[in-house]
């Protein structure tokens, strides 16, 4: 990861631990070639490109190739399913990670703006002011990058006219 994401998320981890909840790093900067194995193992898994598109982006479209996204789970099951997001651990998360700069990138309800299946334990670093917007609005990445460009390029506008 990025050093910023990689040091907000030591300070995540270790808040967790001080109320007893103990996380664990799962899987995060991937290259090109990992994503591009990953890829190919899930759709012969599910035996379809539009399923495995689901769950797992293709090699080149992933965030775990930027170095701010990171896979997280329980010390005790690190695999990587919706049942974190049901346990003591990811309820945690998913009210204090915007503290720390991350958002729970892929939520079920947001499938059909994100194009991903609910994946409560993919943490992405926006970093803490945006993280906390996007908490508080409880919005999908897609859309808030959409108000601020709808807001920014409002602006833009408004000072040109005279």
């Amino acid at each position: 990861m990025r050093r910023e994401a990689a040091e907000k998320l030591e300070e995540l981890f270790e808040a967790a631990a001080q109320e007893g909840l103990r996380l664990v790093a799962v899987s995060g900067y991937r290259s090109y070639e990992t994503q591009r194995i990953i890829y190919q193992r899930k759709i012969k898994s599910t035996g379809s490109v539009a399923k495995a598109e689901r769950l797992v982006a293709p090699p080149g479209a992933s965030e775990h190739q930027l170095g701010l996204a990171m896979d997280i789970g329980r010390r005790s099951n690190t695999n990587l399913n919706m049942a974190f997001g049901r346990s003591r651990e990811g309820e945690w998360v998913a009210r204090h990670a915007h503290e720390y700069g991350f958002i729970i990138r892929y939520q079920d309800r947001w499938t059909d703006i994100t194009g991903y299946a609910d994946e409560p334990g993919h943490l992405r670093y926006v970093g803490v002011e945006h993280a906390t917007v996007i908490h508080t609005m409880d919005i999908p990445l897609e859309t808030y990058v959409e108000q601020m460009q709808q807001t920014m390029c409002g602006e833009m506008y408004a000072n040109l006219t005279p």
